[in-house]
């Protein structure tokens, strides 16, 4: 049974409400989601030749968080920006340039505030992040799906992908926000098609600079530090108050020192909030005394040090420990499920009321700035011992285990794994109560989070966390188009499972990384993978896991060498005999499947038909019938009627899959059996039969936003 094969546990999919690609912050929140949601005429039922009704049209993307409600100055770089916008111009890039913390991401999200109606495509953001989020086609990707393409519309050629991007946005007049770039290709991948569009790029140094000099015509805007009036503004609206009852110049010197830093006023301000009036002249005193430590000598940046370390110096302990445990963990976000493992709700609402600390979304938590939860594992590494560090985080990244084997159980269902989830899970209480559609928008949430932990956890050693994560996050990328995330978490965790002595999670992993390697077109490695997990399998007592490693093998080789595709199926078929397990039934029917499939690549049309049927009968004889895979597989079969000159029963075929596939709402494969019929008619001469279908292929394919729609109306033309 292989991973990747949808389990009769999904034979509820509807037309997807999907999210892809990456993440503002690389979370995923509530109001920040970046990806789009696409409806399709779900539920209606269409026969050729009737209109159906239109689907709702793609929501305008919105992916830019609203800025914070005190947003002080920077007239003069919006009323530079709002006035350079020209809807005939050709796309603009605009590079605000700074150190960090001197508000660049704020004055971004309130231009998407100020200009919501002149972008009439909408807004879209990324946020690229070293080692996790670095290559623009995971950009480019996750904003096809934002534009409305269903995951099976988007090209596997990432050639293709930026191509398709720029025609989709041709006509559109779209804000895209990038942060994080550090190389200009990251900035020239991302630029829309459409007149009209503007590119925000905040950038911490120099090397964006060539942007300037090429194609983009980049446009450079460095950012100042807050000037003394608005400072003072920002200040006491983040210590509600007015100021006026604090000793005579002691603002002036909190402002002095936090350099015109809208981050270092924010968290000045949360301080005198949680101190009350009258408190300044205090925390001027802990300043100098911190700063002569420090040695600070005016530089902004170090002065946002002394202004880090005083915050955490007023600190509680409690509130100080469970800052420190915050910074050590590996990803930017942190479930809030996960907060009784490392402090109360007492000592959180101190860092939140001290600025240090926000909410992302209803469930989650972050550092207000990626500058202060480096300073919070600084914190770690010099107060904590390494084996206090390390239990800590063995607890949290346990207790996290458990939460997406929960996670897992209800999206996927009973599945093949090397991971034990009855004893995982076992005395756990199911935060998702067997919830489906709660565990994949969680596990979508997560994504950041889930490739962070592998990452993580095979730097610092525990492999065993890594491979085991790594495993079980494949329930998000099943279901999402995420092949940079799976394929580095697939091979990592592969190589931490070989480091912590586990076969079955080295074999299950490696085969399970060829689909998204070969995806990104990376064939060799996937090759190299299926044989190390080839070889691996043959020595594990463990017939299901050999079944899957030949599926995963079969497939691989389907395209290139047919014949030696059928003869791994023939293998997988097998070893799911040989397996005693319950779901060796369903992982024999698609061994059967898909060898009839390659069976038909070959040239073996008779022999394709015999195994076609015969897996369309088991997946109908399961406890719980396969129809998801019994309706594709039934396409497949039309096809090969059609090579084996059984055209009687072509149509017929076709025509019961498409029904099913409608009752599915897989509507991808719909359009599929829809051009298949096409083309069997057009060879008979029945053009009337020829344009309902094509007609059909091309809605379809147009509701899915799949660039396949363009080339069924050029064959309408025609």
């Amino acid at each position: 049974m292989n991973a990747d094969s949808p389990s009769p546990h999904e034979a509820h999919d509807k037309a997807h409400n999907s999210v892809g690609g990456d993440v503002s912050g690389t979370s995923v929140q509530g109001d920040d989601i970046h990806g789009g949601v696409h409806v399709n005429n779900g539920g209606v039922h269409v026969t050729v030749g009737q209109q159906p009704p239109s689907p709702p049209l793609t929501p305008r993307p919105m992916q830019v968080n609203s800025p914070p409600h005190d947003f002080v100055n920077r007239e003069s770089y919006l009323d530079w920006i709002n006035g350079s916008l020209n809807s005939a111009a050709s796309p603009r890039v605009v590079v605000c340039e700074g150190p960090r913390g001197i508000g660049k991401t704020t004055l971004i999200r309130k231009v998407a505030e100020a200009q919501r109606e002149y972008f009439t495509g909408g807004q879209l953001s990324f946020e690229y992040r070293r080692g996790h989020y670095d290559h623009h086609d995971q950009a480019i990707t996750g904003f096809l799906r934002t534009l409305g393409m269903d995951k099976d519309a988007i090209p596997n050629d990432p050639f293709l992908r930026a191509k398709e991007y720029l025609t989709r946005t041709q006509e559109q007049r779209l804000l895209v926000v990038i942060e994080g770039a550090w190389e200009p290709a990251q900035v020239r991948a991302l630029v829309p098609g459409g007149e009209g569009s503007l590119v925000l790029v905040s950038g911490d140094g120099p090397d964006l600079g060539e942007l300037q000099e090429d194609s983009t015509g980049a446009q450079s805007r460095p950012l100042t530090p807050l000037e003394p009036e608005p400072a003072r503004a920002l200040l006491a609206s983040r210590a509600s108050d007015d100021l006026s009852g604090e000793a005579p110049g002691a603002v002036d010197q909190l402002l002095e020192t936090c350099a015109g830093l809208p981050l270092a006023i924010a968290l000045v301000g949360g301080r005198l909030c949680r101190t009350g009036p009258g408190t300044a002249a205090d925390l001027v005193a802990e300043i100098r005394h911190t700063r002569s430590t420090l040695r600070a000598i005016g530089d902004p940046r170090r002065n946002l040090e002394v202004i880090f370390q005083t915050a955490y110096q007023a600190l509680s302990p409690e509130a100080a420990a469970l800052y420190r445990a915050l910074g050590d963990w590996p990803a930017p976000v942190l479930d809030r499920a996960l907060l009784p493992g490392i402090g109360d709700e007492e000592a959180l609402s101190e860092l939140l009321t001290a600025n240090v600390v926000e909410e992302a979304g209803i469930s989650a938590l972050r550092f207000r700035h990626d500058l202060i939860r480096t300073h919070a594992r600084d914190r770690a590494v010099a107060e904590d011992s390494p084996q206090e560090r390390r239990r800590r985080l063995e607890d949290l990244l346990d207790a996290y285990l458990v939460r997406l084997g929960f996670a897992e159980l209800a999206a996927r269902g009973e599945r093949l794994r090397t991971v034990d989830l009855a004893e995982l899970l076992a005395g756990a209480e199911d935060p998702f109560r067997g919830d489906t559609d709660h565990a994949r928008n969680w596990l979508l949430g997560e994504r950041a989070t889930l490739l962070a932990v592998v990452l993580d956890s095979a730097d610092r050693g525990l492999h065993t966390h890594a491979h085991r994560f790594a495993e079980l996050a494949t329930a998000l990328y099943l279901d999402q188009r995420l092949v940079h995330d799976w394929a580095t978490t697939a091979t990592v965790g592969a190589d931490s499972a070989r480091l912590a002595g586990d076969a079955a999670a080295e074999a299950r992993l490696n085969s399970m990384a060829s689909r998204p390697l070969i995806d990104l077109g990376r064939r060799d490695e996937a090759g190299e993978r299926l044989a190390r997990a080839v070889e691996l399998a043959a020595d594990l007592e463990h017939s299901l896991l050999r079944a899957s490693v030949w599926e995963f093998q079969g497939r691989y080789l389907e395209m290139a060498d047919p014949e030696a595709a059928v003869a791994a199926f023939d293998r997988c078929v097998a070893e799911n005999r040989a397996s005693d397990d319950p779901a060796s039934v369903r992982g024999e029917a698609l061994g059967v499947l898909f060898r009839g499939h390659a069976k038909l690549v070959a040239g073996q049309a008779g022999a394709a038909v015999a195994d076609i049927e015969d897996a369309l009968e088991q997946f109908a004889a399961l406890p719980e019938p396969d129809k998801r895979m019994r309706a594709r597989g039934r396409v497949w079969l039309g096809s090969a009627y059609a090579a084996a000159g059984r055209d009687k029963e072509v149509a017929a075929t076709l025509k019961q899959a498409i029904k099913e596939l409608e009752k599915g709402r897989w509507y991808y494969y719909k359009a599929e059996a829809h051009e298949l019929l096409a083309d069997h008619y057009e060879a008979l001469g029945a053009q009337n039969e020829v344009r309902a279908h094509l007609e059909a292929a091309e809605r379809h394919f147009r509701d899915l936003g799949s660039p396949r729609a363009r080339e069924f109306a050029d064959r309408l033309k025609d």
